[in-house]
């Protein structure tokens, strides 16, 4: 190192680096959340996070019942299932094995629509006056009416949905429609 020189382009980057990040942790602080606590769930219609979809049932509720609507569109769906599964039981072309697979894919979905009646009758035991389920594949979305839930309503619906399904907690989705 050459005498009278303080600082060398290792030490300029160096203190450069150390400013970015100074200045990165100071914006993290300043725009994320202090309300916040580890473990707190997040909502998908909260004020952070507005999705389309909530914002779109959320607007649709001052007009109609969400629930109502719900509840009837799942009910129209089942029938129509129920009678494409007997047109088919009918046709003379299917095999035992076909028959077989096609009501074990019944008995699937009665116990699918078991599960959301179960855990919408429990919602409703534990105080929430509207809820519906929906039981995908790998996840669970819960529809609640409320005007926001708190950490303790929230361990509620997910210890309900865990004890009535085999769902992992993070694939469950809790939505507040008022």
């Amino acid at each position: 190192m050459k005498k009278g020189k303080v600082f060398g382009k290792g030490q300029a980057v160096l203190a450069l680096m150390v400013l970015v990040l100074g200045a990165a942790v100071w914006l993290n602080m300043k725009f994320s959340s202090t309300n916040k606590y580890l473990g707190e769930a997040t909502y998908v219609n909260s004020k952070k996070d507005t999705s389309s979809a909530v914002e779109t049932s959320a607007k649709a509720d001052t007009k109609t019942d969400y629930f109502a609507d719900a509840k009837k569109g799942r009910k129209t769906a089942l029938e129509n299932a129920k009678k494409a599964v007997e047109e088919l039981l009918d046709t003379d072309n299917l095999t035992e094995e076909d028959k077989k697979t096609a009501m074990q894919k019944i008995n699937e979905i009665a116990a699918t629509i078991e599960k959301e009646n179960d855990i919408e009758t429990l919602l409703k035991a534990k105080g929430f006056e509207k809820a519906v389920v929906v039981i995908g594949d790998k996840n669970i979305n819960v529809v609640v009416k409320s005007d926001g839930l708190t950490t303790a309503q929230t361990l509620q619906i997910q210890d309900i949905v865990t004890s009535e399904s085999e769902v992992e907690l993070g694939n469950i989705k809790i939505v507040t429609v008022k």
